[in-house]
């Protein structure tokens, strides 16, 4: 499996999650409000499924050219300068995606080892949630990486 499916994929199940969580959640408010059954899994499992979700879209979306950037110099730029300043945030992007998933794997590995658990009734291991973050932050690595050496190559193009 090539990384651009892997990362399509990522987008398509995070985007699968948030519908999921909308679901859940009008589960929640129909048995609480109609019902008069309050859930004890969904806030839980929303707030899990939300982690989930949200770092899986982090590689879509600088896949997609859809990062935030400002536009005030951007815009105005031209090609080649639009270029450089992409290196750039490719390199500001590395800096900060190695150190998040370096300490991200640090903090789940912690979890994992002492066996960390949710202060919730339903008390799932905290590296449920933790582990979405290194996961996450080196696709993302692999993904910027990978823009590095595209941007490189054509910078160098005769």
């Amino acid at each position: 499996m090539d990384l651009d499916k892997v990362i399509k994929y990522s987008g398509y199940t995070a985007a699968g999650l948030y519908v999921l969580i909308g679901f859940i959640v009008s589960f929640e408010v129909i048995s609480r409000y109609i019902f008069n059954a309050p859930t004890i899994w969904v806030n839980e499992i929303s707030r899990l499924l939300q982690i989930w979700a949200t770092y899986l879209a982090l590689t879509y979306t600088f896949h997609n050219k859809e990062f935030i950037r400002i536009t005030v110099f951007y815009d105005k730029a031209n090609d080649k300068t639009k270029k450089v300043l992409d290196f750039i945030s490719f390199i500001f992007i590395i800096y900060f995606s190695s150190f998040v998933t370096y300490y991200g794997w640090l903090i789940a590995y912690d979890s994992f080892e002492v066996g960390r658990t949710s202060s919730t009734i339903l008390d799932l291991p905290a590296v449920i949630t933790e582990i979405a973050i290194p996961i996450s932050f080196a696709l993302l690595l692999i993904r910027v990486f990978l823009e590095v050496l595209r941007y490189i190559r054509d910078f160098v193009k005769p």
